[in-house]
């Protein structure tokens, strides 16, 4: 009885893993969604701009969505890699 009872935790305990896995690159792939949308209309509000100014804080946001973006993709690859080694 207790090494069923072991046994049921233990597979408990992995499907929950895997389902916050799972929600998280949910997540994460609408936010990188989201930022890539916002870096895009940064983008088209960059070609219509013609104050120094302004053209340089559009920049230095898109610079900014950008990183952030590439580093959402890279954690969303980890996320995917791990989930197929855990399988």
């Amino acid at each position: 009885m207790k090494l069923k009872k072991l046994i049921s935790q233990a597979n408990e305990f992995l499907d929950s893993d895997q389902r916050k896995r799972k929600e998280k690159k949910k997540y994460l792939k609408n936010v990188l969604k989201k930022l890539r949308k916002y870096e895009d209309e940064l983008c088209e509000r960059l070609k219509t701009e013609t104050d120094p100014e302004q053209i340089e804080k559009l920049n230095q946001k898109r610079t900014l969505a950008h990183t952030q973006r590439k580093k959402g993709v890279l954690l969303l690859k980890t996320l995917q890699s791990s989930g197929k080694n855990g399988d």
